[in-house]
Parts: structure tokens; C-alpha cells; sequence
């Protein structure tokens, strides 16, 4: 069953929305933020209608570095219609991980505007808890670094 999480990150008050919007549709960026062990990666395919949802995505091969070795997986980038909501899929082997990001517009009272990420993983309970760790500690950070 997979494990689920949200991270919800306030966007500071200096950042338009609209930045934060804009930025997320820039495929470059969105990788080299959110894969800060980078070593490399290439554009292998634009696929027309290959989402549930028949929407266009782009893949990607993603190598990273890793405390052992490197990895290299797919990563499926979907840019949403409407409010610039962004659907990455990263399919590693024994583990799937799926999250969606949407730059929120401020809620009513609510100070400023959030960058919100939902997160399922999909992998065996062992793995789930670990790597559902891992992305609750390091995903705010790089939700800061994404909006610099």
C-alpha cells in the first residue's frame, strides 16, 4: 500500500505566484532542483497523450549519485493545465514515488501563497517508511531552493 505525504511550503511574499508557476513548468530547472545529486540527464521522448488523463508528458533518464554507486531511473514530468499544477513520476526500480505540485493561491486569512506537494510511494512497508523520511526532510529545502 503506498505511503502518502504533503509538504506545504508558505512562497515569501518578494516571490510572484506567478514565478513560482512559470518555474515550474521549466522541465531544466524543476531537475536540477529537485535531484540535488545530479550527475546527469536527457530528454528521451515528448509523448502526445501518454497520461491517465491523455495529457502531453515529457521523460526524462535521470542518473543521481547515490551513497553507493548511482542510480539512473525515469522521471515523467506532466504540465497540468489551469494553475500550473506540475505531476512528476519517478519510477526506480522496486519503488515508484508520485508527486503533484501546485503553487496555491492564499487562502482566505491565510498570510501569503503555498507551494504544496503531495507525495505517494509506492514500495514495500520497509522502503515506504524510509523513503518517506527522506522526502519529508529534504523536500522543504528544496522547495526554498526552487523558489530563489
Amino acid at each position: 500500500m503506498p505511503s502518502e505525504t504533503t509538504i506545504t511550503t508558505p512562497i515569501p511574499t518578494s516571490v510572484a505566484r506567478d514565478a513560482v508557476l512559470a518555474a515550474l513548468h521549466d522541465h531544466d530547472r524543476y531537475i536540477r532542483t529537485t535531484c540535488p545529486a545530479l550527475i546527469s540527464y536527457a530528454h528521451l521522448s515528448s509523448n502526445p497523450a501518454t497520461t491517465p488523463d491523455s495529457l502531453p508528458a515529457e521523460v526524462y533518464e535521470v542518473t543521481d549519485k547515490r551513497p553507493i554507486g548511482q542510480t539512473t531511473f525515469r522521471l515523467t514530468l506532466t504540465d497540468l493545465p489551469g494553475e500550473g499544477d506540475r505531476r512528476a513520476d519517478r519510477g526506480q526500480g522496486a519503488h515508484g514515488q508520485h508527486g503533484h505540485q501546485v503553487a496555491l493561491p492564499r487562502a482566505r486569512g491565510a498570510p501569503q501563497n503555498t507551494l504544496e506537494e503531495r507525495v505517494a510511494i509506492d514500495s514495500n512497508m520497509l522502503m515506504n517508511k524510509m523513503i518517506k523520511g527522506n522526502v519529508e526532510k529534504s523536500h522543504p529545502e528544496q522547495h526554498q531552493k526552487f523558489m530563489m
